[in-house]
């Protein structure tokens, strides 16, 4: 019997990147998926407004868009203050040398009904010019703000850096995507930059190519593991990209680099990965997450209705510790 944690994900959650087993992707069924969602998203009309329309051009021509000093620098500072403050908090979850990698991971929604939380909501998750070119990318009507949250990440000093499944070159869905950024300090090559392919967001023919292949052994992946692929064929737990598949995309992979006070915006049905670490490195950001955006018609009454019950207390514990992170 699925647990509540799985239910509540399969009813809500946007559709994963794979499904299906061996022979039914051998039969196709990746790309009976995809196509659907790529045609629909091409009838849809173009969405954000005239005021971002050169942003929404540039985005949809490499993947990417990089906006430098996005706040003003008073504004800068009293965000860089109020998560200084938040970094020390009880809301924060911090993990030591996660799995091993030597980073240690701070982290954590930013959420709260306090005049501090809510004035870094309207200058981040409801900043005009972010949701105006979101909309453009997906083109569909922004009806609420993302899941926002703080991270900060540090290398150890004397410690290796071991590359997790983040690391490894990977897109997010079999749809356009949208997830953002914004660097609290400078996205350096030393500090895990954000490193991303342009123009890897366009459905090709040697995307389809990938697409088929990748799922095949995606399934073989899922049902016998490392062992039912071939030698170097997965990676941290994930299964790589054929190198055949990236030379038939023109695969070029490209560091971020960024200033402070940068966001970020990006269609992660593009290739991307964290960058890796160099000893006493740290990166901080505020992660912004459109994922709702592709959830199933009814799900958005469903998560305000959860939300309803958790304000009243009403929310049956299991089931709140299973949805939590979307209730903030």
């Amino acid at each position: 019997m699925p647990s509540v944690a799985s239910l509540a994900k399969t009813l809500l959650e946007p559709p994963p990147y794979h499904s299906g087993g061996v022979l039914l992707n051998r039969a196709g069924w990746q790309l009976a998926r995809t196509l659907p969602h790529h045609a629909m998203h091409a009838l849809r009309r173009p969405r954000g407004g005239a005021a971002v329309a050169d942003l929404v051009a540039a985005a949809e021509k490499d993947g990417i868009l990089v906006i430098g000093n996005f706040l003003p620098e008073g504004d800068f500072a009293r965000l860089v203050a109020y998560c200084q403050a938040l970094a020390q908090s009880a809301a924060m979850r911090r993990e030591e040398n996660r799995a091993g990698s030597g980073v240690d991971w701070l982290y954590g929604p930013i959420a709260g009904t306090d005049a501090a939380t809510q004035w870094v909501r309207e200058r981040i998750a409801l900043n005009d010019v972010l949701l105006g070119v979101v909309a453009g990318i997906v083109r569909r009507p922004i009806v609420r703000a993302p899941q926002m949250g703080y991270q900060r990440l540090t290398m150890r000093e004397g410690a290796d850096y071991i590359a997790d499944a983040e690391a490894v070159l990977h897109a997010d869905r079999h749809f356009p995507t949208v997830k953002a950024y914004y660097s609290l300090n400078a996205s350096t090559e030393d500090n895990g930059a954000y490193v991303w392919v342009r123009g890897s967001h366009r459905l090709t023919l040697a995307r389809l190519a990938h697409e088929y292949d990748y799922s095949v052994r995606q399934a073989m992946f899922a049902k016998g593991g490392a062992d039912a692929l071939p030698a170097a064929a997965s990676e941290a737990g994930m299964v790589t990209i054929a190198p055949e598949h990236l030379a038939a995309m023109g695969v070029k992979e490209e560091a971020i680099i960024t200033e402070p006070n940068t966001m970020v915006i990006s269609n992660n049905f593009g290739f991307h990965r964290r960058g890796y670490f160099k000893a006493g490195a740290v990166r901080e950001q505020i992660r912004l997450v459109f994922h709702y955006l592709e959830e199933p018609f009814y799900a958005t009454w469903l998560w305000r209705g959860l939300a309803a019950l958790e304000a009243r207390r009403m929310l049956p514990e299991r089931l709140r510790r299973a949805v939590q992170y979307r209730l903030t």
